[in-house]
C-alpha cells in the first residue's frame, strides 16, 4: 500500500511525518524550527530536504500533502492570507514540487486539522464537521461527509478574519476587530497585557483566573464572551453536526461549560444541540490531515 508524507508548516515549527496508508500508523516523524526569519527560500529547501530523506525509505512514490498557514489563489497558484508572511505572493506549491521532484497537495492548515479530526478524531461519525483552531491565531475548516469544503475562492472557513467589532484592534490582515483578535491565545495574551502591562502566556493567565486574580478574570471572561458570540454566529450560519476545538486554548476546560453557555445565548435557536468537543489528535492533527490530502 502507498505510504504517505504529511507536512505541517507552522509559524515556529514544521513537522514532517512518514506513515503507512493509515496516517496514524507513523513510521517516522521529524520536527524542526520553521526558520521563517531566514526567508522563503530556506523554508522551501528545508522542507524538500526532510521529504527527500523519507523518500529514501519508500519503495514507490508516496502521497505528499502539506498544510500551510494561508491559502492558495486558485487562479495564480500564489500564496495569500498567510500569517507566515514570507510565503505571501510566492508560488509555493510549484517551488516545492520542483525541489522535491513530485506532486505535492497544498491546503490550509486549519482545513487539514478539520479533515483529520473528521476522519480519525473527535468528529468521526459526524457528517458536517467544523474545526476551530484557537492558537497563536484562529483558523477554521469545514468538512462535509469526509471532504474539505474550501469554497469557490478557496477561502471558506476563514472564520478568524470575520469582523465582529469594526472599531476593534487592527489585525495583521489589515482589517479591524477580527474574531482572531479576541479568541486566539495571542489575543487573550494581548488583552491581559493591555490590562496589566505584564506579559503572560494563556496557561498562566488561566491559572491566575482560577486563583481569582482580577485582571485574569476580566481577560478570560472577555474571551468567553467573544467565544460565545463568534461560535454562536458560525453555528447559526452553518449548523454543523459537531464543532471540534484545537490549538492551545482548547486545553481550557471552561470553554466546554461556560463557553458553551455563552454560545447558547447567541445562536438563533431556542436550544443548542451541537456538540462542542476538544480535539482527540492533539497538536499532530494538522500533519495527519496533510497526509490525507491526496485522497481529498
Amino acid at each position: 500500500m502507498k505510504r504517505r508524507i504529511g507536512i505541517d508548516l507552522g509559524g515556529t515549527k514544521t513537522e514532517v511525518l512518514l506513515s503507512e496508508q493509515n496516517p496514524l500508523e507513523v513510521i517516522e516523524r521529524k520536527r524542526v524550527p520553521t526558520g521563517q526569519e531566514k526567508g522563503y527560500g530556506f523554508i522551501v529547501e528545508q522542507i524538500a530536504g526532510l521529504v527527500k530523506d523519507f523518500l529514501k525509505v519508500c519503495d514507490e512514490p508516496p502521497a505528499i500533502g502539506i498544510g500551510i498557514p494561508g491559502t492558495l489563489n486558485h487562479k495564480t497558484g500564489l500564496v495569500r492570507n498567510a500569517n507566515t508572511q514570507c510565503l505571501i505572493g510566492q508560488p509555493f506549491k510549484a517551488d516545492l514540487e520542483k525541489a522535491i521532484g513530485q506532486p505535492v497537495y497544498v491546503e490550509n492548515d486549519a482545513n487539514c486539522f478539520a479533515l483529520s479530526e473528521a476522519l480519525f478524531g473527535a468528529g468521526k461519525g459526524y457528517g458536517r464537521v467544523m474545526g476551530i483552531i484557537m492558537g497563536t491565531g484562529m483558523g477554521g475548516g469545514l468538512v462535509e461527509n469526509g471532504r474539505i469544503w474550501s469554497g469557490s475562492m478557496g477561502i471558506a472557513a476563514e472564520f478568524g478574519h470575520s469582523t465582529i467589532n469594526y472599531n476593534g484592534p487592527e489585525c495583521w490582515c489589515g482589517n479591524k476587530g477580527c474574531l482572531e483578535m479576541y479568541i486566539s491565545g495571542s489575543g487573550a495574551e494581548r488583552h491581559y497585557k493591555e490590562l496589566t502591562g505584564q506579559t503572560k502566556k494563556l496557561a498562566q493567565i488561566y491559572a491566575d483566573f482560577e486563583a481569582g486574580e482580577g485582571a485574569a478574570q476580566e481577560c478570560i471572561n472577555t474571551l468567553l464572551f467573544h467565544f460565545g458570540l463568534g461560535l454562536g454566529n458560525l453555528i447559526t450560519c452553518f449548523d454543523p453536526d459537531v464543532v471540534v476545538i484545537g490549538g492551545g486554548a482548547s486545553n481550557l476546560p471552561i470553554l466546554y461549560d461556560q463557553g458553551v453557555a455563552q454560545i447558547r445565548s447567541h445562536i438563533f435557536n431556542d436550544e443548542l444541540t451541537t456538540p462542542i468537543l476538544k480535539n482527540q489528535l492533539g497538536d499532530s492533527s494538522g500533519v495527519f490531515g496533510a497526509a490525507l490530502l491526496a485522497d481529498n
